[in-house]
């Protein structure tokens, strides 16, 4: 499974006619609800490749989720074709500028693109941002990090909820340990 991260002018019908000009027909439409952003589903005849498109309020941004047997040379497209944004290219250009990290959208499409399983690199940066000094984007990176929920957060959900200078960060962070907590205990049964 990868995650691409779309602009907002790449627009349904653009990603439609994308999943179309490729065999793709269209599955489902899921819609947003509390619990999960809205989710149109493109899926090959022989039901081996998916593509799903979500525009995430809770994050801001929209991306695309490529899954199955044509998914890197469709991945590969996407990215291409739509401008899209791999986890691949966003650590390349941090690693030429780890600052850029500091603004709102690549903190977003950070957590977005963040593998299930660990990736220090990811975790690198999300721990510089939980530390910075602007209580915005530790709130904004707090936000984020509920993405990948990896254990390794843990012990800094625990440091901000505790001891962030700033009440808001603190108790922001207070709730996203609780929710952190919540799903690794789900995720273990």
């Amino acid at each position: 499974m990868q995650r691409i991260v779309i602009e907002d002018r790449v627009t349904r019908w653009k990603v439609s006619c994308f999943a179309a000009d490729r065999g793709l027909v269209f599955y489902d439409k899921v819609p947003e609800s509390d619990a999960n952003p809205e989710e149109i589903i493109w899926i090959s005849r022989d039901s081996a490749t998916r593509l799903h498109r979500l525009d995430d309020r809770f994050a801001g941004v929209a991306y695309l989720v490529v899954d199955g047997a044509d998914e890197a040379s469709l991945a590969a497209d996407a990215i291409e074709e739509l401008d899209g944004l791999s986890l691949a290219t966003l650590l390349a250009a941090l690693a030429v500028d780890a600052d850029a990290a500091r603004s709102f959208p690549v903190i977003a499409s950070l957590g977005v693109l963040a593998p299930q399983s660990f990736e220090p690199r990811v975790f690198g940066h999300f721990a510089r941002l939980l530390a910075d000094e602007d209580p915005s984007l530790r709130s904004k990176a707090l936000t984020a990090a509920a993405y990948p929920t990896w254990p390794e957060f843990l012990p800094l959900l625990e440091a901000m909820a505790s001891a962030d200078p700033d009440l808001e960060v603190r108790e922001r962070a207070a709730v996203a340990l609780a929710a952190f907590r919540r799903h690794l205990a789900d995720a273990a049964t």
